[in-house]
């Protein structure tokens, strides 16, 4: 072996080695951030303390970015809590991505599929019969199907499943128009379906809401949930400095319509995992959340979307709706105690 050759392999052991190491470290940090604490019963019906005048564009709102991931491999996994475990926890947005598979309906997050569809309506279902005073967005941003099966089967899930639960439009308003103007007090014990995809027959339908793409260029969307990938695969601090305000400012533009802002981050190498990169990104996401109540945003913040979504992260969102006097007045101190114990540190 000559020498070059040899340094070569030297120089690619060390690379690898440091790779290694790298992962290694990242992954007692992501452990180390695990957070499996429970919930009081008073998040599952945080919504009971909302005004019920209140619009629910203006209402901060819990999310969970590709939910029903829980048990993906690694490099997939999103969430570590079941959907009936999300919405126990306050969820009231979920990010849905639907494959149609062996003849089923599944959840799915690049190439690993998860529960089914059934499983997680069946959750929604049950959990809403048992809570009729809470509102849950279902958005269901991406299908992995050849011929629009994923699709079709979405909405003969939802007809079977939810079919009284579902958030209608049968006025003469149009979509925008009618979701800019609901209020909490209307949508108790509904679902709203959003959809991420440009068949019109589904869109017809008036239990079916357009969302906006990445990019911002659908029109007539009630849902607005702004990414750009190379932003989103930065580090913590460069992301919130330089993404969310970006966000932000492009809902402003269109000020109408429900937000989600988006506050993960992605692996962009498919190394490290959603669980390590968010394990760099949790306390820096929760104190610029914190610090949404004397923003001047504060007033177009509507779902903040998170990875790994504990109590903690909820009710640092939750907060925020005693900063906009949204909660019933003789609720404010129940809501203020629920919000002090499920946080972490306060």
């Amino acid at each position: 072996m000559t020498k070059k050759r040899m340094l070569a392999l030297i120089i690619a052991a060390c690379i690898l080695g440091a790779i290694l190491l790298a992962v290694a470290v990242t992954a007692i940090v992501a452990n180390s951030k695990n957070d499996r604490s429970q919930p009081t019963g008073e998040l599952g019906v945080w919504q009971s303390m909302i005004k019920d005048d209140a619009l629910i564009k203006k209402v901060v709102t819990t999310g969970a970015h590709d939910a029903g991931t829980k048990g993906l491999p690694y490099f997939a996994a999103t969430q570590d809590r079941t959907i009936e475990e999300l919405l126990n926890c306050g969820t009231r947005y979920f990010d849905l991505r639907i494959s149609y598979a062996d003849g089923k309906l599944l959840i799915y997050h690049g190439p690993s599929k998860g529960v089914t569809l059934d499983s997680v309506l069946d959750s929604v279902k049950d959990f809403m019969q048992k809570h009729t005073s809470e509102f849950v967005i279902l958005d269901f941003q991406h299908f992995e199907e050849k011929n629009g099966e994923a699709q079709e089967g979405t909405i003969l899930k939802l007809e079977e499943k939810l079919p009284d639960m579902l958030v209608v439009n049968d006025s003469a308003q149009s979509n925008v128009e009618f979701v800019d103007n609901l209020t909490m007090g209307e949508v108790r014990g509904k679902c709203l379906i959003v959809w991420g995809r440009e068949t019109q027959d589904i869109l017809a339908k008036n239990y079916v809401f357009k969302r906006n793409n990445d990019n911002g260029t659908r029109d007539n969307s009630v849902i607005h949930s702004y990414y750009q990938g190379s932003l989103n695969k930065k580090s913590s601090s460069a992301y919130i400095k330089q993404a969310l305000p970006k966000y932000i400012d492009e809902y402003k533009k269109v000020n109408s319509g429900l937000f989600v802002l988006q506050g993960q981050l992605t692996d962009g190498l498919f190394v490290f995992g959603p669980h390590t990169r968010e394990a760099t990104h949790t306390d820096r996401m929760n104190a610029y959340v914190d610090s949404l109540k004397d923003s001047v945003d504060l007033d177009y913040i509507n779902i903040i979307m998170r990875d790994f979504v504990t109590p903690d992260k909820n009710c640092r969102a939750l907060k925020l709706n005693l900063t906009k006097n949204l909660v019933k007045t003789d609720s404010i101190s129940l809501y203020e105690k629920m919000i002090n114990d499920n946080l972490k540190n306060k």
